[in-house]
């Protein structure tokens, strides 16, 4: 009997720990790839909140969406493309995840929906995403400008957002044009969102560049506040346009080498080094 109740507890035990491990790795998965992107039961982010969501959609709907929402969309499935068009036409970054570790995330999700179910909510979220400007300064907006234009370089050593991203902003006078213009992006996005990706990002060139790199706290928050002023003084801005003193200038130095290469050219050598040896009268010697 003792053997028995032994048997059984430690039956229970492998249960208990392998439902651990499995949903372990769903929740490890979401918190690196998706939440960035999304919440369960607090709101829209970048994407929508995820709760219940396997109750909306099928699992095989689900993880070949999760795989390659790109694919699904070009294949005219109409749930992707609604999804699309309703989160301003922002496309899920491919992901490179086995079936069954999509299935741990789903799982994961089912189970963190049923403990965010609220009572007497109707299946809507508990708790709003928080807003992290409420508290912000113009301190804040100008360490972001100076975190985003490359002045003053993270703490961690990462690159300046000037290297791929540009804005509408006076402040900055040279932006890179290699990723999205980002003057609308709090628009888009909202605080929570930005801070999301630039906390986590989930996609592939920016998250490489901030693998070993990440952004803190405080640079996370500063980044958001000025990207929110950006967002909203952009009306009022009017960059200055640098193209006509570019080429002012580049005439100037084009004058200055022409005369250069005149004044060098009259003052060459025109003869060779031998020439007045060769041009004195020789002496005949009988």
């Amino acid at each position: 009997m003792n053997i028995y109740r032994m048997k059984t507890l430690l039956l229970f035990i492998g249960i208990f720990a392998f439902t651990i491990v499995f949903a372990g790795e769903g929740e490890n998965i979401f918190k690196k790839t998706c939440a960035a992107c999304h919440t369960i039961g607090k709101g829209r982010l970048v994407g929508p909140d995820l709760k219940n969501i396997t109750k909306k959609q099928s699992q095989e709907w689900l993880v070949s969406f999760i795989q390659s929402s790109t694919a699904k969309i070009k294949s005219g499935d109409a749930d992707a493309i609604a999804i699309f068009e309703q989160y301003n036409k922002i496309k899920m970054p491919d992901n490179n995840y086995t079936d069954a570790q999509i299935i741990k995330v789903l799982n994961y999700i089912s189970q963190a929906s049923g403990i965010n179910q609220g009572s007497g909510t109707g299946g809507q979220a508990t708790a709003p995403a928080t807003d992290i400007l409420s508290e912000t300064t113009a301190e804040n907006i100008k360490a972001g400008a100076a975190i985003f234009s490359g002045k003053q370089r993270p703490v961690n050593g990462g690159a300046a957002c000037s290297s791929c991203h540009k804005v509408r902003d006076e402040r900055i006078f040279s932006s890179g044009t290699l990723a999205k213009d980002l003057s609308l992006v709090y628009d888009v996005m909202g605080s929570a969102g930005i801070a999301a990706i630039v906390k986590s990002p989930p996609f592939s060139v920016m998250g490489a560049a901030y693998k070993n790199h990440p952004l803190t706290e405080e640079e996370v928050i500063n980044l958001t506040a000025y990207l929110r002023s950006v967002s909203e003084e952009r009306i009022y801005q009017r960059p200055t346009d640098f193209s006509m003193l570019f080429v002012f200038f580049g005439i100037v130095v084009f004058i200055i080498i022409f005369m250069s290469t005149i004044i060098l050219y009259f003052k060459r050598k025109k003869l060779p080094v031998n020439h007045d040896v060769l041009s004195r009268p020789s002496k005949v010697i009988n």
